[in-house]
């Protein structure tokens, strides 16, 4: 063989290696990349974030086409605080894959829910819901979350679908009394619930529902009883022991409100929900130690846990530390916007610090979230009325609660004074002097 002949040879055999190297090279490239993401999943699991951004971040630097390493950091960004490096991973995620992978939508979607941006998560699901890719669940969900920023035909048009194909539905005729809850509509809510319920006794969701609303009208016994009703395989569902904890304490039963708790805290001692819970019950048991104890260690898994400031917020009040309970309650608003305990601890210390204003716009927030107790309802008709705002909707307000107490001698003398202010005014004789 000829020199020049010998040279070609090994040239094209180099030519023909080098694909195959580089597929070589890069599975193993993508095998590290996999062990990565292993790794740092792992990290997650032992509740540490930080170290589980270095695995993600160099997994994606071996295998920058891979979408699972972006999806898996956004996660731990979100674990980790960093909600903006969150949604932003989730960006880059989306330019690797040109935009054309719904999922990356929908993790997007998932995120923004996560961190209680209700506004652009519900953007990005309706965006999925015009796609068609959503499931009857989601659609569910974010039926309620429209429902809460006061879209209701949005949300009923939400769940139309589900409608056209099973108009019986009984989960979707859950969610669709929820927002008539929701749109003050309670008697046909109570109605729908009722007959949810006749028709299909182990509907949790129904029951958990209105035990809701029998504890936000006071009714706790007719509450606990729903909650009791449960089928065995919900009684431990995050929704039904929460539920039912807070009528317990509200019936002043905390040591059977413990005893709900402690077992499913011990499967789970990291649960942000289930320290929280406990915390508020040893707080109603006078065991202040204990509670602070609980809260610290749910607000050590999450910093922005809404119900485990809400509790600390009671420590303080508890305490007289009014502005630093306001201060826990405004910050667990800001975190979660849906979660309404907070409100019910503010603005009974916004009259007492002479806020009026800020009470009378918290009330309103409780009653458009369909979260307002009927005490809280006559105090925003009576902050109405005595500050000269709204005469027509105080008169809605105390007629609604009329119909239940009408004799109540407090309601009466409230309804004089609308009907006065409301009453039209007299010309009065009007003289006309002749020149």
């Amino acid at each position: 063989m000829s020199a020049p002949r010998g040279l070609a040879f090994f040239a094209a055999f180099a030519l023909m290696a080098c694909p195959e190297e580089r597929r070589a090279e890069e599975a193993r490239q993508a095998r590290s990349a996999a062990q990565l993401v292993a790794e740092g999943r792992a990290e997650l699991a032992r509740n540490r974030p930080e170290r589980a951004i270095a695995r993600f971040k160099e997994a994606m630097s071996l295998a920058p086409g891979e979408l699972d390493p972006y999806l898996q950091l956004a996660e731990a960004y979100r674990l980790a605080g960093n909600e903006a490096g969150a949604i932003l991973t989730l960006k880059q995620a989306e330019e690797v894959a040109g935009g054309r992978d719904p999922s990356l939508k929908r993790a997007r979607a998932d995120l923004l829910l996560k961190v209680h941006q209700y506004k652009p998560a519900i953007t990005e699901f309706l965006a999925l819901r015009d796609m068609d890719v959503l499931t009857d669940a989601e659609l569910r969900m974010v039926a309620v979350l429209l429902a809460h920023e006061g879209r209701i035909d949005e949300a009923y048009r939400t769940l139309d679908p589900i409608f056209a194909r099973s108009p019986d539905d009984e989960a979707t005729k859950t969610v669709e009394a929820e927002i008539l809850l929701i749109d003050g509509r309670e008697v046909e809510a109570a109605k729908l619930m009722d007959r949810l319920i006749d028709l299909h006794p182990n509907l949790t969701p129904a029951r958990v529902l209105r035990a809701r609303y029998f504890r936000a009208n006071g009714q706790l016994e007719a509450a606990d009883a729903d909650l009791l009703a449960v089928n065995d395989a919900d009684r431990a569902a995050p929704e039904v022991v929460t539920a039912r904890t807070r009528v317990l304490n509200d019936l002043g039963r905390h040591d059977e409100a413990a005893q709900l708790v402690e077992p499913l805290l011990n499967e789970d001692p990291r649960a942000p929900s289930l320290l929280a819970l406990l915390a508020q019950t040893r707080l109603r048991q006078d065991r202040g130690a204990e509670a602070q104890a609980l809260i610290d260690r749910a607000l050590g898994e999450n910093a922005r846990f809404a119900p485990a400031l809400t509790v600390r917020g009671e420590s303080f009040e508890q305490g007289g530390n009014y502005d630093s309970a306001i201060a826990d309650y405004e910050t667990a608003r800001r975190s979660d916007p849906t979660f309404t305990p907070p409100l019910s601890r503010l603005w009974p210390l916004y009259l007492k610090l002479k806020r009026s204003g800020d009470a009378m716009t918290t009330l309103e927030t409780l009653v458009f979230l369909g979260e307002a107790t009927p005490k809280e309802k006559i105090e925003l008709a009576r902050l109405y009325v005595d500050s000269n705002t709204d005469f027509k909707r105080a008169s809605k307000l105390v007629t609604e609660a009329l119909r239940r107490d009408p004799r109540s001698a407090d309601l009466l003398r409230l309804k004089a004074r609308i009907d006065k202010a409301l009453a039209p005014k007299s010309p009065g004789i009007i003289i006309m002097k002749h020149r």
